[in-house]
């Protein structure tokens, strides 16, 4: 039976290779409508003549590699089977994350060096948009802390300025920026090592866009664009989506292209309940099978060798290390599995293996590059000087990818910019010019963050901002605070190019808070008041890890009243105003606010109010790393109350609960103790955080706390101290957690829990 099999291949193959198609004839095997007929002609043929000439010498040999997410891994396996076995591939055509692996072969990488990249690449950074923390400004990082969405908009057009997907592809198109050195700039790609086309999909006109030439980064970028997931790719006059929705196996492209042997592998989704999970599974699950079922059944009889590897369990996002793993291996043992189809076409076509027809791509992960000139599009004047001063590279050096990468991010963090991407495109002198692309952010943006939790129950933050998304220039923000302890307040601000920033707040607060005797429902005291401030302030805002404050403040609180087993105190005054000036410094290069696994905090304030009342407050925190999954987090906070008596209850010491600042930035956390404690003029503060990670995102934590205060007559006699068990969960809505709790000073558990970020 095997004999007959490879008998009537070689019969099949010999009829193609004798009676070649007319390219006329090709044009009618293609399935689809194209956005540009003209430019497809003209390339394919350009790939006719080609293959004519190496038809001379032998058949003509096509891979084609379909869409399917993660599980193109398994593309990799074939490739290496292939590779193996010495087959010449004359043409790759694909799809998706089969035009990913298809485009970097075409650019004259191996198997094994694809191999390489997939299995070095962090695809929990690569699928999404983040930039390290230090790229930002101290201010933006403590925003991207408390707010769980930031949607910008122009003017009064909120719905049209909503993003068209979850992610842009940062760093998606980062990886290709590095692999594609050489042909980053207007390419037939009829002239790349490996002829190559790959599919998108042109949403306005519903047509497919076949990329034959122009960009490798935009081509490989747009065709894997998954709809609702990343932000199509606007070319020229195109908005460009993913192939799949319009031709997942693209044998046909092959064909047209004059391929005599086809080998195409087609990575198939069975139509399973459990195999659609969440909402990238239902999107690819929709745009693999959303094209005419008719074209697709066409595509699988172009193949010559139809390869279909296992890919049952996994997913469009199963990148995981060991997942990527199985995926190749999986890919190589279904190839193997046609090795005798295999061999019968290397019979015909020999074994020379691929030849490479232009110069390989340069990697710049490995191999530095000569950078000539540095440009930035899409920037105004002022923007230009301030990118200027903080870009790193100088003309006439070597760099590589992290170089291009840190001054790429360097623009990125100002958020003035919705997308930066680079490119490197030839000149003179054996060198590059380094270009980067920007695209204006609206200035405006809505932001909001939530947050459920024991104490407070539910609450709500919202802001809009009006030029807030500017590198320099004045902006305008509106914040509200929906909570137990509501406020609104008022900010503007105006940053100049280099300097500090000069602003103006007017904040109406209404407080209410507690002391406990460690119950969730009990409470010993409740303070409530009214409050206005009016602030006036310099602030350094362009350190990304350094924020110094200095400003002049008035105060006003016309009611304040408070309860307790002692009885109920009231006083209303609407004429006092009070001043202060104050000083912050903060110094923050832990990795990360809520699960720092390294760095140091350290932060200090003073404030004056003019009576002869000084308050000073320092402080210091870090993380440790033990071993791979326990680090320590150890902490030193302490406030001083120093001269006359203070006039204002709120500026008491304060400890208590598992958020520092809950309600007043100078309230101290101390994990023993649910709500507040009001403290003694002198205050200090340690707590000792043993962390373990116990799953991947999963962390239980061991917390020792120590308080002491005291005033000018003396300490108090003891030392207060605190414990607490903590499980705490790393979720993409903000840190899920709980404690269990004990004090020593009221003798009682607690426990305290909450979701969503703090603020």
């Amino acid at each position: 039976m095997r004999k007959i099999v490879h008998a009537a291949l070689g019969v099949f193959i010999a009829l193609a290779f004798v009676m070649a198609p007319s390219f006329s004839a090709a044009q009618d095997v293609l399935v689809n409508k194209s956005y540009n007929y003209r430019e497809d002609s003209l390339f394919f043929a350009k790939m006719n003549r080609k293959m004519d000439e190496i038809r001379k010498e032998r058949p003509t040999v096509a891979l084609v590699l379909a869409g399917g997410g993660a599980k193109g891994a398994a593309h990799i396996g074939v490739l290496k089977y292939l590779e193996e076995r010495g087959i010449p591939v004359d043409f790759v055509a694909g799809t998706s994350i089969g035009a990913l692996v298809g485009g970097l072969y075409s650019i004259g990488y191996s198997a094994f060096e694809i191999d390489t990249i997939v299995r070095a690449i962090d695809w929990n950074v690569m699928m999404s948009d983040k930039i390290p923390m230090e790229y930002y400004s101290y201010n933006m990082n403590v925003f991207k802390r408390k707010y769980l969405v930031d949607i910008p908009f122009e003017g009064n057009r909120f719905l049209r300025s909503l993003p068209s997907g979850y992610l842009y592809g940062l760093n998606v198109y980062n990886i290709l920026s590095a692999l594609s050195v050489g042909y980053q700039g207007d390419v037939d790609f009829s002239e790349l090592p490996t002829p190559f086309c790959c599919i998108a999909t042109e949403i306005v006109s519903q047509t497919e866009k076949r990329w034959t030439s122009g960009s490798i980064i935009d081509a490989m970028r747009s065709t894997m664009s998954i709809p609702g997931y990343f932000r199509p790719v606007r070319v020229d006059s195109m908005i460009l989506s993913d192939g799949g929705t319009k031709n997942n196996f693209p044998t046909d492209i092959a064909k047209a292209a004059g391929a005599d042997i086809i080998i195409g592998v087609e990575l198939t989704m069975p139509r399973d309940y459990s195999n659609v999970n969440n909402v990238v599974d239902i999107i690819i699950q929709t745009t693999q099978y959303s094209g005419s079922l008719e074209a697709h059944i066409r595509n699988i009889e172009n193949a010559t060798v139809y390869i279909t590897p296992d890919i049952s369990g996994y997913r469009a996002l199963s990148f995981g290390s060991d997942e990527i793993e199985t995926l190749i291996r999986r890919g190589y043992t279904e190839a193997k599995k046609h090795a005798a189809e295999l061999d019968s076409i290397a019979a015909l076509v020999g074994r020379e293996g691929r030849q490479l027809h232009n110069k390989h791509a340069i990697n710049t992960t490995n191999t530095p590059v000569k950078i000539n000139s540095v440009r930035v599009n899409g920037v105004n004047a002022k923007e230009r000087r301030f990118i200027d001063r903080k870009l790193r590279l100088k003309y006439g050096n070597y760099y590589g990818r992290d170089e291009f990468e840190i001054d790429q991010s360097i623009i990125y963090g100002t958020k003035a910019f919705s997308d930066v991407t680079y490119r490197l495109v030839e000149s003179g002198n054996d060198g590059y010019d380094l270009v980067f692309n920007c695209n204006k952010r609206p200035v405006n943006s809505f932001s909001a963050g939530v947050r459920a939790d024991s104490e407070d129950w539910f609450s709500i933050l919202l802001s809009a901002g009006f030029g807030r998304n500017k590198i320099c220039g004045s902006y305008f923000d509106i914040t509200a605070r929906l909570a137990m302890s509501p406020y609104l307040m008022l900010n503007w601000a105006y940053q100049p190019v280099f300097g500090p920033k000069f602003g103006a707040a007017l904040k109406a607060e209404y407080q209410l808070f507690s002391g406990s005797n460690n119950s969730m429902f009990s409470r010993s005291f409740y303070d409530q008041s009214m409050r206005g401030v009016l602030d006036i302030y310099l602030e350094s805002n362009h350190w990304s890890r350094v924020d110094l404050l200095f400003g002049a403040r008035a105060e006003y609180m016309p009611f304040h009243r408070s309860i307790s087993e002692s009885g109920v105190t009231e006083t209303r005054d609407w004429k006092t105003v009070r001043p202060y000036a104050y000083l912050r410094f903060v110094f923050d290069n832990e990795d990360d606010h809520y699960f720092p696994s390294k760095g140091l905090c350290v932060n200090a304030g003073y404030d004056y109010n003019f009576k002869n009342t000084h308050f000073v407050m320092a402080g210091i925190s870090g993380a440790i790393q033990a071993c791979s999954f326990f680090h320590i987090l150890p902490s030193l906070n302490a406030r001083f109350i120093l001269g006359e008596t203070n006039e204002y209850s709120y500026m008491d010491n304060y400890v208590g609960g598992s958020m520092p600042g809950r309600h007043f930035d100078h309230q101290l956390l101390f994990m023993g103790l649910n709500g507040e404690m009001r403290c003694m003029e002198y205050l200090a503060v340690a707590d000792i955080d043993l962390r373990f990670k116990i799953a991947r995102k999963f962390f239980l934590s061991g917390i020792v706390s120590a308080m002491h205060d005291g005033n000018k007559y003396g300490m108090r006699e003891h030392a207060i101290y605190g414990a607490a068990l903590k499980l705490a969960y790393k979720s993409k809505l903000g840190p899920i957690s709980t404690n269990l709790h004990w004090n020593s000073y009221t003798r009682k558990f607690g426990f305290y829990v909450s979701a969503g970020y703090d603020f």
